[in-house]
């Protein structure tokens, strides 16, 4: 096999995989089963082909990672007054985009700054008297709500994770990340794994990850209604494979079909590199492993 025929093989694996767990040995085993050629004397060439994929994808998803590690999740979703006098356009005032969902039930345009979505849902709630009347504390979810947040209550505290999941970045309800966040510092984490970093992923298994509650539109697509990430990454492109959605021209780019549209942000076409970015948004709720159930043949 040239490296012409072995790369492109590569590039096909990839996005089938999780590239964060998934160590250069397993990765060079999985290609060579699916080849049915023993690819080892290859390894130096598979490694500087990941490595590339991987800056790649790092480059086109940096921007979107870098705002939702400065997310603020913890504030409590409660409107306050403005101070008089007071400025900026930063921080929880700054305009951003929000999903066509939240858009849509507003009906206050694409963009909006956090702090007048949680006004604006607070003026809804209280003029659907939607709060627990037991324990104001907590909001009923009225169904028009529930269309948007996929669940039927919240209270004020939590509120603002499900607004997080339709504001850009869209990152996914966690509602255990508080009790998770006090755990070893940055740089304590980085420095624990650095002698044992291959180990580690090697020992990860790929039922390990957390399930989320997928939204609609995803679940048209993959067919369940929860699923941890690489099974969703998995049955989206078992969803390509079947309805060969690859362009023939380059195999990194996906042609998608109008329910694959949907999940894409509406784009046409999207790259095995671009991909990931849009599925974060249909992640909208993490929840315990206890709710997802391995099926025997799930293999990814």
């Amino acid at each position: 096999m040239d490296e012409d025929e072995l790369k492109e093989k590569i590039e096909d694996l990839i996005p089938r995989v999780n590239l964060e767990s998934t160590g250069l040995k397993q990765f060079v085993n999985l290609l060579s089963e699916e080849t049915g050629i023993n690819l080892k004397a290859q390894k130096d060439f598979i490694k500087k082909c990941l490595m590339a994929a991987m800056e790649q994808q790092k480059q086109q998803e940096n921007a979107s990672s870098e705002e939702e590690e400065s997310e603020e999740e913890e504030e409590v979703a409660v409107p306050t007054k403005k101070k008089k006098g007071a400025g900026g356009g930063g921080g929880l005032s700054a305009q951003k985009e929000v999903s066509k969902a939240l858009s849509v039930f507003l009906g206050k345009g694409k963009t909006m700054a956090r702090t007048e979505i949680v006004k604006s849902l607070w003026e809804y709630i209280r003029d659907n008297d939607l709060q627990n009347p037991e324990n104001k504390k907590e909001i009923l979810l009225d169904s028009r709500m529930q269309e948007v947040f996929g669940c039927t209550r919240f209270t004020m505290f939590t509120m603002n994770k499900y607004i997080s999941a339709h504001v850009h970045p869209f990152k996914p309800v966690d509602l255990t990340s508080s009790a998770s966040k006090t755990t070893t510092p940055k740089k304590q984490r980085k420095r624990k794994g650095a002698a044992g970093d291959s180990t580690d992923k090697k020992k990860r298994k790929a039922g390990s990850q957390p399930p989320y509650r997928l939204s609609e539109t995803l679940q048209q697509v993959v067919g369940v209604d929860i699923l941890p990430r690489p099974q969703v990454v998995s049955k989206i492109w078992q969803y390509i494979k079947a309805r060969d959605l690859q362009n023939p021209k380059d195999k990194r780019e996906i042609l998608c079909d109008a329910p694959l549209s949907k999940v894409m942000g509406g784009k046409k076409t999207v790259t095995m590199f671009n991909m990931n970015q849009f599925i974060t948004q249909h992640l909208l709720e993490k929840l315990d492993k206890s709710e997802y159930k391995q099926p025997d043949d799930d293999s990814e």
